[in-house]
C-alpha cells in the first residue's frame, strides 16, 4: 500500500493552469473493495482533486482499464490518462502530457517511465532493459504507447469504438489498442519531459522474473499483431521479429558477459523473447508477468 499511497499524493499535487481541471479515478479489480485502498483514498480526499473509487469485478487488466474508459466517457471527461499504481508523477506530469496533445493536435501523448531501485541495486539489474523504457526522442511519433504513461482523448477513442481486448488478459493490451489510433487517422505523440517514476520491487530483481516477463511479452506478440492484422501477415512479422530476436540475443551473448557495465539479462532476454514469439503459435502464457 506504500506505493499506491504515494501515486495518489503525486497526483494530488499536479500543477494544472485555468485551462483544464482534473480528477482521480482508481479502478479496483477485485470482488469486493479492499479496505486498505478505501481507506488509502479516504485519507486524500481533503487534497485538491476528486477521487472516485470504482469496483471491477473481472479478474484482469484490460477488463479494469475498460472499466476506467467506460468511466471517462459516461461521465463526460474529455480526457484520461493512464498510470500504475506502483509508480510517481512528476509535478509537471499531466500539465506537461495535456500541452502536448493540445499544441499539436494529436490524439495520445506519452512519456517515459523511469525505474527507482532499491539502494544497491547490481548491475544485472540496473543496466537490463527489461526495466527501462524505450529510449525515444521529444516530439516522435509513435505507433503505439503503453498505459504506464499516458494520455487519450476520449472522445477520439469513443467516436471509433476502441476499446482494450480483453483476451489479452496476460499483457499486451495496451499495445494492441493504440496499434488501431493510427488507422482511425490519429496521432501518438512521444513527450519526453513527461515523466513518470515505478518502484521497482525486491521480488521483481531476479533473473527468473526478469526472464519470464520477456518470455511473456514474445508470447502475446502474435495476438496482438492478430489485432491489427490478417492471419498470414501477424505469422509472417511474428517469425521475422521473432528471428532476429534470436540472432541479436546469440550475438550480443559473449559480449554482455564479459564487458563492464553490461548485463547479461539483455542477451538471454532476448533469446527468450525469440522463443517467446514461436511459442505463442501454439500456446499462451498462463499468467502476467
Amino acid at each position: 500500500m506504500a506505493t499506491f499511497c504515494q501515486c495518489i499524493e503525486s497526483l494530488q499535487q499536479q500543477n494544472i493552469n485555468d485551462t483544464f481541471s482534473i480528477d482521480i479515478l482508481v479502478v479496483e479489480n477485485n470482488q469486493t473493495h479492499h479496505q486498505d485502498v478505501v481507506e488509502a483514498i479516504a485519507s486524500y480526499q481533503h487534497a485538491p482533486f476528486t477521487i472516485h473509487h470504482q469496483l471491477e469485478t473481472t479478474a484482469g487488466i484490460p477488463f479494469a482499464r475498460n472499466n476506467a474508459l467506460r468511466f471517462g466517457q459516461q461521465q463526460g471527461f474529455d480526457y484520461l490518462a493512464f498510470v500504475d499504481d506502483d509508480a510517481i508523477a512528476e509535478p509537471n506530469w499531466i500539465q506537461t502530457l495535456f500541452a502536448a496533445l493540445q499544441n499539436n493536435q494529436v490524439q495520445v501523448t506519452t512519456g517515459p517511465q523511469f525505474p527507482i531501485y532499491p539502494d544497491n541495486t547490481a548491475t544485472l539489474y540496473t543496466a537490463a532493459k527489461v526495466y527501462h523504457e524505450r529510449k525515444l526522442t521529444d516530439g516522435a511519433e509513435l505507433s503505439w504507447a503503453a498505459t504506464n504513461n499516458v494520455l487519450l482523448d476520449l472522445h477520439f477513442f469513443a467516436q471509433n469504438q476502441l476499446a482494450f481486448n480483453n483476451q489479452l488478459i496476460f499483457g499486451g493490451e495496451d499495445k494492441a489498442l493504440f496499434q488501431q489510433v493510427g488507422r482511425h487517422g490519429g496521432k501518438i505523440l512521444w513527450v519526453q519531459n513527461a515523466i513518470i517514476s515505478e518502484f521497482i520491487s525486491p521480488e521483481r530483481l531476479n533473473v527468473k522474473w526478469a526472464l519470464k516477463r520477456r518470455f511473456r511479452i514474445g508470447v502475446t506478440e502474435l495476438q496482438i499483431e492478430s489485432c491489427i492484422n490478417p492471419p498470414a501477415k501477424s505469422y509472417a512479422r511474428c517469425i521475422f521479429k521473432g528471428s532476429a530476436y534470436l540472432a541479436k540475443g546469440a550475438v550480443m551473448l559473449l559480449p554482455d558477459a564479459l564487458l563492464p557495465n553490461r548485463s547479461i539479462l539483455n542477451s538471454l532476454g532476448d533469446l527468450v523473447h525469440g522463443c517467446g514469439f514461436f511459442y505463442g503459435f501454439f500456446s499462451n502464457v498462463k499468467s502476467y508477468t
